[in-house]
């Protein structure tokens, strides 16, 4: 890992939380009116962001197992063996989720979209290995640790921030009777009882934050790629630029859809930023310096 910088900057960093603090505080006054103006229920730009906009953490699911399983070491027979079982495991789990998340959000055949899951965990699988081949196993398995470890922290956070926070999304809104708008830093666990009393599902209720749009900024993790392959170091910025890209029109089809505001993209966001920030920044901080 010698030669590398910091893996985002601070400038990234401050950079990131000043465009997200403008959000938050624009979203603050034009949350309900600007996502109903762009409200479209069925866009179907969004619709198949929907499907796939997340596919960041099925395919880092995918891309950490089959680390786990090139990394493996040879000379400890038993913590090889264990390592690589494990790394089958969340290849398979991320295969799963690949071939199913999306049929529920798309209304298209459910054998079709699990043969596209298909189709992009195998190149997945194919593109990591290549990536792997010659590089160290320690940088393999390091690799393979940041990725699980960013989408654990940002699946946790927002789940559990989601529960407490109750908050109804903005379709519910626009279109049951008894719902109403509530800000983002108000609970919504008032209307959330009653209604859910009423036949609303559960879900209806976990506006704040977007999952969609933290499980899409995972996307900044293409950044780890010149780690596996120092010559690729030169297309790292591109790499991120992209995640960043990504992750922006994730949160413009959440809205869209009417599954989240401005404010709850923006949070998600940052959830997830932040996630990939401390942890790689942590583990691919460059040697000789403290954390």
């Amino acid at each position: 890992m010698n030669g590398h910088a910091t893996f985002l900057s601070r400038r990234t960093l401050y950079g990131v939380l000043a465009v997200v603090l403008v959000l938050i505080a624009l979203g603050s006054f034009v949350d309900y009116p600007l996502s109903l103006a762009l409200y479209d229920a069925t866009n179907p730009f969004a619709m198949f962001f929907a499907a796939y906009g997340a596919i960041p953490v099925p395919l880092g699911c995918v891309a950490a197992g089959t680390l786990l399983v090139c990394g493996c070491s040879l000379d400890k027979k038993i913590a090889g063996t264990l390592q690589g079982i494990g790394g089958i495991l969340v290849l398979l789990v991320g295969v799963g989720l690949a071939c199913f998340l999306p049929a529920v959000y798309l209304p298209v055949s459910p054998a079709l979209l699990a043969g596209i899951g298909l189709v992009l965990s195998a190149g997945t699988v194919f593109l990591v290995r290549r990536l792997a081949k010659g590089a160290d196993r320690a940088v393999i398995t390091r690799v393979a640790l940041a990725i699980l470890l960013v989408i654990l922290c940002e699946l946790l956070v927002v789940n559990l921030i989601k529960v407490c926070w109750g908050r109804p999304r903005m379709r519910l809104v626009a279109n049951h009777p008894e719902a109403y708008f509530f800000p983002w830093w108000r609970w919504g666990t008032a209307l959330k009882e009653p209604l859910m009393a009423a036949g609303v599902a559960a879900d209806e209720f976990k506006s704040f934050p977007s999952g969609h749009t933290a499980n899409a900024t995972t996307m900044l993790l293409l950044g780890l790629i010149p780690y596996l392959k120092p010559q690729l170091q030169k297309y790292q910025k591109a790499l991120v630029a992209f995640g960043f890209a990504w992750a922006s029109v994730v949160a413009l089809s959440r809205i869209l859809l009417g599954a989240h505001y401005l404010t709850d993209t923006a949070v998600g966001f940052l959830i997830g930023f932040l996630s990939v920030y401390l942890i790689c920044n942590f583990l691919f901080r460059p040697r000789g310096k403290k954390p």
